[in-house]
């Protein structure tokens, strides 16, 4: 039997590379909180068998936890502070540099509109009037002179009738 694989959705490059950045990430999380749900177990299963023995030990490995998480809050509230300097500098940029662009491309835009305007009423539509008028003055010529022709054809066909 064969398989019927047209079914499947098709990846590009793009989507393969953005799997392989997701499955990296997931590894990256999902190992050390394997590792400390390990510790966790492990701590837990020797203060229940020898307390006394165990215990300054797994409070040893604590008070290190509790001082790595410590550190880690540390380089968090470093990021974030950061990331808030970063916010304010991309505000700035917007305030002061892409606003004024903004705002002369907003005012070209409507000086083009202005001439534009200007042009269509003082120079285009009284072109237009005139080459129209122009047409129509051509044709009424043309059909002038096509009256005249049939007069005159329809006298030659008279006269030569009457000559007959």
């Amino acid at each position: 039997m064969s398989e019927n694989h047209s079914a499947l959705p098709e990846t590009n490059d793009n989507e393969k590379k953005r799997m392989t950045f997701t499955r990296w990430v997931l590894l990256g999380s999902a190992i050390p909180g394997g590792i400390v749900l390990i510790l966790f177990l492990l701590g837990l299963v020797l203060g229940l068998i020898d307390a006394d023995y165990w215990g300054p030990r797994i409070s040893s490995v604590r008070d290190l936890f509790i001082i790595i998480v410590a550190f880690e809050f540390i380089l968090i509230i470093a990021a974030i502070t950061v990331l808030i300097l970063q916010v304010a500098r991309l505000i700035n940029l917007l305030q002061n540099e892409v606003k004024p662009i903004l705002d002369n491309t907003k005012e070209t835009v409507d000086t083009a509109r202005g001439t534009a305007q200007f042009v269509g009423k003082n120079v285009t539509q009284p072109l237009v009037r005139a080459s129209g008028w122009f047409a129509g003055l051509r044709i009424f010529v043309r059909e002038l002179g096509g009256i005249r022709r049939a007069l005159k054809r329809s006298n030659k066909q008279e006269l030569q009738a009457g000559d007959q």
